[in-house]
């Protein structure tokens, strides 16, 4: 089986032009989440711990729905809005996991007004 594009029913759909998740075989890569609700809406403007968990749900819907789970992944890509959010950050993210932990990159950028976006690949054994 090639590649498909997969989603989620509880979660938004792209915002332009590319797939929310991308399935190949054993794997799944999530484009970048982050805290919003199903009609698009931000949730937790200003308040990081809320979009932290909001965007954890969105990741863990999309993985759920498409046969996979938190476990299951592998890397992440993290987007902060600012750097030195990093420690709460990793506070919030690291209740969502047991060990071994997904390997893990933390870049600060400007995310056009929201606190967090995170992009992960995940594989199922």
């Amino acid at each position: 089986m090639g590649k498909q594009a997969v989603h989620s029913g509880r979660v938004p759909t792209a915002f332009g032009n590319y797939s929310t998740a991308i399935r190949h075989g054993n794997m799944l890569f999530l484009a970048g989440q982050g805290p919003f609700d199903l009609e698009r809406r931000l949730v937790g403007e200003g308040d990081l711990a809320v979009q932290i968990h909001r965007t954890m749900y969105n990741i863990r819907c999309l993985l759920e729905d498409n046969g996979f789970g938190l476990d299951d992944i592998v890397r992440s890509t993290v987007y902060l809005s600012d750097i030195a959010d990093w420690s709460a950050f990793n506070e919030i993210y690291g209740t969502y996991f047991t060990p071994p932990y997904p390997a893990r990159t933390v870049v600060a950028c400007q995310l056009n007004g929201f606190l967090v976006e995170i992009e992960c690949t995940a594989i199922r054994d």
